[in-house]
């Protein structure tokens, strides 16, 4: 069968790539290994550029670095989110636990509030509903060029659950969900989803880039700390 990838890549990374130190992942060959015998056409990555951080600067740098290594696989397609930030006021997780210490001592803990501090909160936006509207529109087109026969969904976001369920219903055409996290519960993906399986280690370690790649610019290396 015709298949195309879906990958919310900050799903994967934050699943499986960060926990194997399999970072420097190349996603073409993943795909094929996942369906050895369906022909991985296209690939789609949903990601966004990381926020500067002082306490590691490098983190841009390594993540352009690996989007250029994407960008050596012709069939593998690059949708960026963004990234939000703004200032919210949250309790201090000492002063709940403490109140929780407290009412399992017998102590009335009514009226008394915990101790809120205001932080800044940063979320990836876009890249859960980029894909929903990705895997959608593709499903729904007629030239072959321009849809599949079958899809996998590489995330554990329940929040695509509808999007998969009108392809696999309503469009009539096979979507499988890898679960980047194998200890995630995945119920409302699995009630929408053709099938659903975890994504082996194994896999990832058999999926990666050489250390040393060339495009059209010059040769670039694998980030050192990876």
């Amino acid at each position: 069968m015709r298949c195309w990838v879906y990958v919310d890549g900050f799903n994967l990374y934050n699943g499986a790539a960060k926990r194997t130190r399999c970072k420097w992942l190349n996603l073409l060959s993943l795909s094929q290994r996942l369906r050895p015998h369906d022909t991985i056409e296209r690939v789609k990555y949903f990601t966004a550029l990381v926020e500067r951080r002082t306490d590691d600067p490098d983190q841009q740098k390594r993540q352009r670095v690996y989007w250029r290594a994407l960008g050596t696989l012709n069939c593998v397609d690059r949708i960026e989110g963004r990234f939000s930030r703004w200032p919210k006021r949250l309790p201090l997780d000492a002063s709940v636990k403490m109140l929780v210490a407290l009412a399992k001592q017998g102590c009335n803990v009514v009226g008394i509030r915990p101790i809120m501090m205001e932080v800044l909160r940063s979320e990836e936006k876009g890249s859960d509903v980029n894909l929903a509207t990705h895997l959608i529109h593709d499903a729904h087109q007629i030239h072959p060029g321009k849809t599949f026969e079958a899809a996998i969904v590489v995330s554990t976001d329940s929040d695509l659950a509808e999007a998969i369920r009108l392809v696999t219903q309503d469009v009539g055409k096979p979507v499988w969900v890898c679960k980047p996290n194998p200890k995630a519960r995945t119920v409302h993906l699995e009630r929408a989803a053709t099938g659903v399986f975890d994504l082996k280690t194994a896999m990832l370690k058999s999926s990666l880039f050489p250390n040393i790649l060339a495009d059209a610019r010059g040769s670039f290396s694998k980030p050192a700390s990876w």
